[in-house]
């Protein structure tokens, strides 16, 4: 099985450790999906700086297959991330930069590399997504980051089409979650941070504690992991809780160090 990862790779500069970590949606899961002995390519744009330089060799490093990754001339993405006394991250106003990645669309080399792909994992705001939603065949497996949009309609615009649909948000999100299991093939997982995760199917709900930490570092990338872990251990057999618990294991360690994924 080969899982595609295709959004952003950033480079992600804190402030009061006043040190950079790689950082971005797809580089996060990338590098966690190879942790766990997937077989994963990253398909996206870094820039030809010296962010791209050092995100590139940390993806070669671990191993990701790197066919559909482009250095384009520019500027890799990048963020600004602040941290609270609890280790969660808030960002912080205009600090965001596309850089390379702001309109950057997928090659039909690209769409080529995709297809022979097992798993596809993105998230809802890329560039590339509604394209995905409308090339995607039915025998692939589709994994998509909601993040804290409640854009809810596209999952009943496009019926079958998002095998798991992850939101990262907070309980009251729950009950219309729980509304729309009813009527959607979809999974749908709530993530909520300190408040652990809930998965909903069919008009039920699976909740998991999240898992004790003596100290949590930088909640950054906690939610990419989770979902590596979650998208892994469901693909094994369709077990829910063991998939929220797998999450949940590696979503705390990520938790444990700062940046989306160790250098």
């Amino acid at each position: 099985m080969k899982i595609a990862c295709f959004s952003v790779a950033a480079l992600d500069f804190f402030p009061q450790q006043n040190e950079h970590f790689a950082g971005g949606n797809s580089l996060n899961q990338a590098v966690r999906f190879r942790q766990l002995g997937h077989e994963t390519a990253f398909i996206g744009p870094l820039g030809t700086d010296a962010a791209g330089e050092r995100i590139f060799d940390l993806l070669q490093r671990r191993g990701v297959d790197l066919t559909g990754l482009y250095r384009l001339d520019g500027s890799t993405a990048s963020n600004r991330i602040v941290n609270d006394e609890r280790g969660e991250r808030f960002g912080v106003e205009g600090a965001w930069q596309n850089g390379v990645y702001a309109d950057y669309l997928l090659s039909q080399a690209d769409w080529a590399l995709l297809g022979a792909c097992d798993v596809w994992a993105t998230h809802v705001n890329g560039p590339n997504f509604a394209e995905a939603l409308r090339r995607k065949p039915a025998d692939k497996f589709m994994a998509v980051d909601f993040l804290h949009l409640r854009e809810y309609a596209v999952l009943e615009q496009h019926p079958g089409a998002i095998d798991i649909a992850y939101f990262g948000g907070t309980s009251d999100m729950a009950d219309e979650l729980l509304r729309l299991s009813r009527e959607t093939a979809s999974l749908l997982v709530l993530t909520l941070g300190a408040e652990g995760s809930i998965a909903f199917r069919g008009g039920m709900s699976y909740p998991q504690p999240a898992l004790p930490l003596d100290k949590v570092l930088d909640t950054t990338g906690c939610g990419d992991a989770f979902q590596a872990g979650f998208t892994s251990e469901y693909l094994k057999g369709g077990d829910i809780p063991a998939a929220l618990l797998a999450g949940a294991e590696l979503g705390r360690l990520a938790a444990s160090s700062f940046g989306g994924v160790p250098w």
